[in-house]
């Protein structure tokens, strides 16, 4: 048997811990909750409240759970109270529970037991799991996501990725437009820099051009820029310039985790988009991971098509789901059960056209 209780965020920073993903970390948590607690939209939901659950085997320590209680509202008036991993509603990198002893098998059905005791909701919804989590003991995982990466540490170098993981069109592609950009009289420098005020001037620069496509520009909002800066505070994060006459024209920013580089945020002057400037930088950071030899290049979560010119394999993550017998939830269960599956069914669809299982 468990016994759980409640942790403040307060009590989380005096564990020390790893966790298996950077979001599951203290500092990453800490922060996000720290800025977006009250920013309030039906993405990150309404009146937040954490609940950091502990739980104990023979007054041991054993697991920690994140979670955070919020509300979304939905046909403009019913307001639905959802439990989720704290901070999962935005820029996330992996969630699950966090252990630090060998759980029983019994230990999810006794943890969500003991929660739907504890804390009033609608939904629980824990997304971006690993396929290995401690949940697939009682729930069924749903596919929802992945994450492109670089297995650097399994190629003997740069050369040798190239050759064995970028197609032939692709290889061709960079190299004619490394020749329009010579032809075309600019000197292309590839620069690996600290993110300080002055690289952040140029990122926010670049990034704005995004808006050319009908993109969102991340630094146009106050809270995604405080939490983005914060978290290149707390890991060691670098931004890859590419210059055209010292001019820059792309970037890519990353943090590095346990051996692996994770890539957070890229962008590429829309004036410039005939060079191939932003191919060119994520292909600058990839050849700076095995100059840094790094283990892994992970180019974070989302199936963009662009990142399978460079990566050829994915961590699969996925989404759980329970609920209590209020009578919202019963009467709205269809409804998310439906939305569920037709996320479920669009992911899988990605995937077998980048013909990956």
């Amino acid at each position: 048997m468990y016994r759980f209780c409640f942790f403040t965020l307060n009590d989380l920073k005096e564990i020390d811990y790893t966790a298996n993903f950077p979001s599951n970390q203290f500092n990453w948590i800490y922060n996000w909750f720290s800025v977006f607690e009250k920013v309030e939209n039906n993405v990150l939901g309404y009146s937040k409240k954490a609940y950091i659950v502990a739980a104990y085997k023979d007054d041991k320590l054993v697991a920690i759970v994140p979670l955070v209680k919020l509300y979304r509202t939905y046909f403009k008036l019913v307001k639905i109270e959802f439990l989720e991993f704290l901070g999962q509603q935005w820029s996330n990198l992996g969630c699950d529970i966090i252990t630090l002893d060998d759980l029983d098998e019994s230990f999810t059905s006794e943890l969500v037991s003991w929660v739907k005791s504890n804390i009033k909701f609608h939904f629980l919804f824990l997304k971006y799991l690993p396929k290995k989590s401690v949940l697939a003991t009682k729930y069924r995982l749903f596919n929802y996501s992945g994450a492109p990466f670089i297995d650097v540490g399994k190629h003997r170098d740069y050369e040798a990725f190239s050759q064995e993981v970028y197609e032939g069109k692709f290889r061709e592609d960079l190299r004619r437009t490394l020749r329009k950009i010579k032809r075309d009289g600019f000197e292309i420098e590839v620069s690996f820099e600290e993110i300080n005020e002055t690289s952040l001037s140029e990122i926010r620069r670049i990034a704005k051009s995004k808006e050319v496509d009908g993109k969102s520009f991340l630094y146009g909002d106050v809270e995604k820029t405080q939490f983005h800066l914060k978290m290149y505070e707390c890991f060691p994060s670098h931004v890859v310039f590419v210059k055209f006459n010292q001019k820059v024209v792309a970037y890519g920013t990353v943090i590095d985790w346990n051996g692996e580089r994770i890539g957070i945020d890229a962008a590429f002057d829309r004036d410039y988009r005939k060079y191939g400037a932003g191919i060119h930088c994520l292909d600058a950071v990839i050849q700076r991971s095995f100059l840094d030899k790094k283990q892994k290049m992970s180019f974070g979560l989302g199936l963009d098509t662009y990142k399978f010119q460079f990566a050829n394999q994915i961590d699969l993550y996925y989404m759980c789901f329970d609920f209590k017998f209020r009578l919202k939830a019963i009467l709205a269960l269809p409804y998310f059960i439906y939305r569920l599956k037709k996320e479920e069914k669009d992911v899988q669809g990605k995937l077998q056209k980048l013909q990956i299982n």
